[in-house]
C-alpha cells in the first residue's frame, strides 16, 4: 500500500524589470510519500528557478531553462515490517533479529534536476516539448547498509492543443522516461468542451496509456483559474494477476492566478 501527497507553487519574478517577452520564475514543491504500509516514508522539498526567452515580438515562440535543488529525508520503521528470520517454530516473533544489514532509521540527501522547454503558442493551436534530467548528483538512496547511488533519470515530454471550433479543443501529450536500463512511455489525449460563453468553463475527458502497463482514464473541469482533475490508474499488464494488487487514484487541484499582461506565462495545460 502506498500514498503520495504533493503540493507546489510558482511565482513570476521581475515582471517590469526584464526584457519584454522574457519571463523569470521561482517555484517550490513539497512531497510526502508513504510506502510498504507506512514503514518507508520520504519527505522532499524542492526549490526551482527558470528563465524563458521570447524568440519573437509577439511571444508566440519561447525557450526556457530551469534548475531545481531537492532535499530528501527518508525514514524507515522496521517495526512495521516482518522478515523471514522472525518466523520460528512458534510462529512470528518480532523480537528476533531481522537478518538483514539495515543500519539506519533516518537518512538525508540532496540532489539537482535541470531541464529545457520550447513553447509555441499560436491563435488556433499550441505546442510544447521539453527535456529534463533528474538526480544529477546521484544521491545515496540505499535501504540496506551497502551504498546505492540513485541513477540519473532522463525525461522527454511533448504536448499539443488544437482548437476544433469555438467551444471545443483536443489535447494530447507524451511522456518518455529512461533510468538505468528501464523505460516508460505514456501517451494519450483528451477532448475539452467549453460549457458557456465568456470566461473559462471547460469540461475535459480523455484517456492515457502507459505502454505495456496500464490505462489511465481522465476527467477534469476548469473554471477560470481553478482546475480539478481525477485519474484512475488501471493495470492491464500481467501484473494485474498479482495478489493484493491495488490500482491507483490521483486527484489534482490547480490554481492559476489571473495574468492580464499581453504576453502570458506559458504553462503546459495538464
Amino acid at each position: 500500500m502506498f500514498f503520495s501527497g504533493y503540493a507546489s507553487a510558482d511565482y513570476s519574478l521581475f515582471r517590469n524589470k526584464i526584457t519584454e517577452g522574457h519571463k523569470a520564475g521561482i517555484g517550490l514543491f513539497l512531497m510526502n510519500d508513504h510506502s510498504l504500509a507506512g514503514a518507508l516514508q520520504t519527505n522532499s522539498v524542492g526549490l526551482s528557478t527558470a528563465y524563458n526567452v521570447g524568440l519573437d515580438p509577439y511571444g508566440e515562440h519561447s525557450f526556457g531553462l530551469g534548475i531545481q535543488g531537492v532535499f530528501h529525508q527518508r525514514r524507515f520503521d522496521y517495526h512495521k515490517l516482518t522478515f523471514e528470520n522472525q518466523f520460528g517454530p512458534n510462529g512470528f516473533d518480532g523480537s528476533l533479529p531481522v537478518g538483514e544489514p539495515m543500519d539506519y532509521n533516518r537518512r538525508h540527501s540532496f540532489d539537482l534536476n535541470a531541464g529545457v522547454m520550447y513553447n509555441v503558442n499560436l491563435q488556433d493551436k499550441s505546442f510544447f516539448a521539453g527535456f529534463s534530467a533528474y538526480n544529477l548528483l546521484s544521491h545515496n538512496d540505499a535501504v540496506l547498509a551497502e551504498e546505492f547511488k540513485m541513477p540519473i533519470r532522463l525525461n522527454f515530454q511533448a504536448g499539443a492543443r488544437f482548437y476544433v471550433h469555438e467551444y471545443a479543443s483536443v489535447y494530447s501529450s507524451l511522456t518518455s522516461m529512461y533510468q538505468n536500463g528501464a523505460n516508460q512511455l505514456t501517451l494519450g489525449g483528451a477532448y475539452g468542451y467549453q460549457l458557456t460563453d465568456g470566461n473559462k468553463n471547460e469540461l475535459i475527458g480523455g484517456m492515457w496509456y502507459r505502454l505495456k502497463d496500464a490505462v489511465i482514464p481522465y476527467i477534469g473541469y476548469q473554471r477560470d483559474g481553478f482546475q480539478v482533475a481525477l485519474t484512475y490508474d488501471y493495470t492491464v499488464s500481467s501484473l494485474k494477476k498479482a495478489p493484493r494488487l491495488k490500482n491507483g487514484y490521483e486527484l489534482t487541484l490547480l490554481y492559476k492566478a489571473p495574468d492580464k499582461r499581453e504576453l502570458k506565462t506559458l504553462i503546459p495545460w495538464y
